[in-house]
């Protein structure tokens, strides 16, 4: 049965208040000693919420030229929509990839929808082969051929790293990644994937064998408008996080793979 047909009815559009707030947080103490550029900020918000879009522009734009990344996501909503502001798509993407990169994750989901609705070849798929990797950390799985693999930051407990893009656009479509959760010796079999899979927020999981492995599989939506595929499992050596996390615009164009990727997934050393 295709994984994401497993969660379909399990879907909720969910907010990280938490999330926004800590990078509020951030964004207010990185401003601090810049004076007014705090109150603008904050006062632009308000007016925001106020529907004063013309007054909003106005202090928030000061503020998203100054590098702040919650004002140039408010910025690039209001130019992709014309709240205030005569629409400017391409400035609207200029401001929300600024605010990405800056780490506010919510641009994501903007220029997302932008993508979709301007090009056309995001609908087209490639058949494409697989290749097994098989790891130091302890399992194998199967990676697409003409995906992009990147280097791991910390090969003791991240590899098997890969992404998908259209023209080297830095929204990615796809991407997959696994990681290991070292444990210490025969420490494995205490460990509880259901806790495991309820301290990681706001998801949704269920019991699921892949064909090698036991575990948990989790599905969740990001807020960079991403759907998130996650399947734990338990090996002698600790916890395995297999990841795939895939444009939500392009979730069924790249379901047949989302379905490869986790059912190839297995550890050498599985726990029964």
């Amino acid at each position: 049965m295709a994984i994401n047909n497993i969660f379909r009815e399990m879907f909720k559009q969910q907010k990280r208040e938490k999330e926004l707030e800590y990078q509020k947080e951030i964004i207010k103490k990185a401003l601090e000693g810049n004076g007014n550029m705090l109150s603008d900020f904050e006062n632009g918000l308000d007016l925001l919420e106020q529907e004063e879009y013309k007054e909003a522009y106005s202090l928030l734009i000061k503020c998203a030229d100054n590098e702040n990344s919650h004002a140039q996501f408010e910025i690039g909503k209001m130019l992709k929509e014309g709240l205030g502001v005569n629409i400017d798509r391409e400035k609207a993407k200029y401001y929300l990839l600024e605010s990405y990169k800056h780490g506010f994750k919510k641009s994501g989901l903007l220029l997302r929808e932008m993508r979709y609705e301007e090009q056309e070849k995001l609908y087209k798929k490639e058949n494409i082969g697989f290749k097994t990797k098989t790891s130091d950390l302890g399992f194998s799985i199967d990676i697409p051929s003409n995906w992009v693999e990147l280097e791991s930051k910390n090969k003791s407990c991240f590899d098997a790293i890969a992404i998908d893009t259209f023209d080297n656009d830095v929204i990615f479509n796809i991407k997959m990644q696994v990681f290991l959760i070292e444990l210490p010796d025969n420490m494995s079999g205490c460990i509880n994937l259901d806790r495991v899979a309820n301290n990681m927020g706001c998801i949704e999981s269920i019991d699921f064998y892949n064909g090698k492995c036991e575990g948990k599989l989790i599905c969740g939506e990001g807020i960079d408008g991403t759907c998130n595929y996650i399947f734990i499992a338990k090996g002698q050596r600790g916890i395995y996080d297999v990841r795939v996390i895939v444009d939500r615009y392009l979730e069924s164009m790249y379901e047949d793979i989302i379905d490869h990727i986790i059912y190839s997934f297995n550890i050498n050393d599985n726990i029964e």
